[in-house]
């Protein structure tokens, strides 16, 4: 059990570095990509626009080539055949949304093996929405400690405030922005979403340790001991994730918008 005055203390500790940090300018290249991605919300054909953005040749223009390809009228084999190598390059270069695509688009083609492997590396490197339907797979009537363990590591991604939001909100989010403050440029509007994001985290850090971590829910059929176990395994597999998503947020910029870096280091005690 994780002690309730400890994680207090980590989440006080946590508001105060909060408060002097600030938002960082993401590369002009970058906010070039999402400044078109968001151009897109105010064109006659949102899909062609997507389709464009693939030209950049960037791992994120590709990925929102391939979805925009697969949301098209007609997808016949050429075309997701297309979008599948758009995926496949920006997995390629370790893009994580890429691995969720890939397993997202493989498995309606009844791909379903790779798809799981991609899922699973999806999970891994911190998307939380692969993390959440492997859960949902996983089911819960494997009572030994592999599948327990599995699913406490599932949950513990899916539930981190800095497990990278993938599921679509973000361009969302930041196109209402720029409507309600049209004289502010990008940095000004990608730092209001992170403070947006920044207020949100804190329950949701609250529910990781309090709800999450503990694991009640998964180890109750296991002895004491191999428990104790499982919870040291599956904080040693979430130490590994969160320095995937540093590592993939530095490579990529444009994953500073998925993520929290302030919550990065978010742990129970070992």
């Amino acid at each position: 059990m994780i002690d309730s005055a400890f994680s207090r203390n980590v989440l006080a500790a946590w508001a105060m570095d909060l408060g002097g940090m600030a938002h960082s300018a993401l590369p002009d290249a970058v906010q070039q990509d999402v400044q078109q991605r968001l151009a897109c919300y105010s064109t006659a054909d949102q899909g062609a626009c997507e389709i464009a953005l693939g030209n950049s040749g960037t791992p994120f223009g590709r990925v929102h080539r391939g979805h925009a390809l697969m949301r098209s009228s007609t997808v016949d084999s050429g075309v997701r055949a297309r979008a599948i190598e758009d995926f496949r390059f920006a997995a390629a270069q370790g893009y994580p949304p890429a691995y969720e695509a890939l397993a997202i688009h493989l498995e309606r083609g009844s791909d379903r093996s790779e798809s799981l492997r991609w899922r699973w590396l999806a999970a891994e490197h911190g998307i939380a929405d692969a993390a959440k339907q492997l859960g949902g797979r996983i089911g819960l009537d494997g009572l030994d400690r592999k599948s327990v363990a599995d699913r406490m590591f599932l949950s513990w991604v899916s539930c981190h405030p800095a497990s990278f939001d993938t599921a679509g909100y973000m361009t969302v989010a930041l196109h209402k922005a720029r409507e309600a403050s049209p004289s502010a440029d990008f940095s000004q509007i990608a730092a209001q979403r992170h403070a947006v994001l920044l207020r949100e985290a804190e329950p949701k850090a609250e529910n990781f340790l309090h709800g999450c971590v503990p694991g009640t829910y998964y180890l109750g059929s296991l002895p004491s001991g191999e428990q104790v176990e499982v919870r040291r395994e599956v904080r040693a597999r979430m130490v590994q994730t969160l320095k995937n998503i540093r590592e993939a947020a530095q490579k990529f910029p444009d994953l500073e918008l998925l993520t929290l870096p302030e919550y990065q280091d978010l742990l129970p005690p070992p």
